[in-house]
């Protein structure tokens, strides 16, 4: 029986180290591969590319996993950065945006982790409110603030 190829999107990072290099690397919690190798499945990573490509990428894939990370930029929901959101990971959100439209799109199974979950809202139209609890950030959809 052929293992399910389940692609999740990962970080980029310029300053990566490991023995005696640093250079720039595509980064992902360890957890979540061994999370999809567990339930059966064959992980992909899927660091950001250009957006064009999305549609292609998702076709190969039996699942999608939208990962954890930065803060979404606030633009993309048509907000202002809050003082405390973290640095825009701009060619991040294009990528993960245009993953999660082409599994829409395919009727691929699409799961979204913290950030992730905050992309899919975004992707569908939701809007999220930022704002901060000492050091702490929370966050509502709009939907659920009505």
């Amino acid at each position: 029986m052929t293992r399910p190829l389940i692609g999740v999107s990962t970080y980029l990072e310029s300053g990566a180290r490991w023995g005696v290099w640093e250079l720039e690397a595509a980064l992902l919690p360890v957890g979540y591969p061994r999370l999809v190798q567990r339930a059966g499945g064959l992980a992909a990573m899927l660091p950001p590319d250009d957006p064009g490509y999305a549609a292609e990428a998702v076709a190969r894939l039996d699942g999608l996993v939208i990962a954890g990370g930065p803060d979404v930029e606030p633009v993309r929901y048509g907000a202002e950065p809050h003082p405390r959101t973290g640095p825009p990971a701009r060619e991040r959100d294009a990528w993960e945006l245009a993953l999660i439209d082409a599994a829409l799109a395919a009727r691929v199974p699409l799961l979204g982790i913290c950030r992730g979950m905050q992309l899919l809202n975004v992707a569908l139209g939701g809007r999220w409110c930022s704002t901060s609890t000492g050091t702490r950030r929370s966050w509502a959809s709009s939907a659920a603030m009505r």
